[in-house]
């Protein structure tokens, strides 16, 4: 499976937040959660006005109760860069 691949290599699973993806869905968003996998909420946005549908991801983030520490985009800068150096 994707995720336990993502789990073992410490990647993070892409959010998509565009209204008509909105993928992974949430019964696979659970199973994100319960392999402990890192995620990172993208807006796949292709112009300024789409940057809005953030909130999209993030609410279903929240909906499935993934813990913040594992979200990749809320991270400090520094701890984000030492992360993708690792990398």
């Amino acid at each position: 499976l994707v995720f336990a691949a993502c789990h073992k290599l410490d990647k993070a699973v892409e959010v998509n937040c565009r209204p008509e993806r909105l993928d992974p869905p949430r019964r696979l968003l659970a199973m994100v959660d319960e392999m402990g996998c890192r995620i990172s909420i993208d807006t796949d946005a292709h112009a300024p006005g789409q940057l809005a549908w953030h909130s999209y991801g993030c609410a279903r983030v929240a909906e499935t109760k993934i813990d913040a520490s594992r979200i990749v985009n809320s991270w400090a800068a520094e701890e984000l860069l030492a992360w993708t150096e690792s990398h």
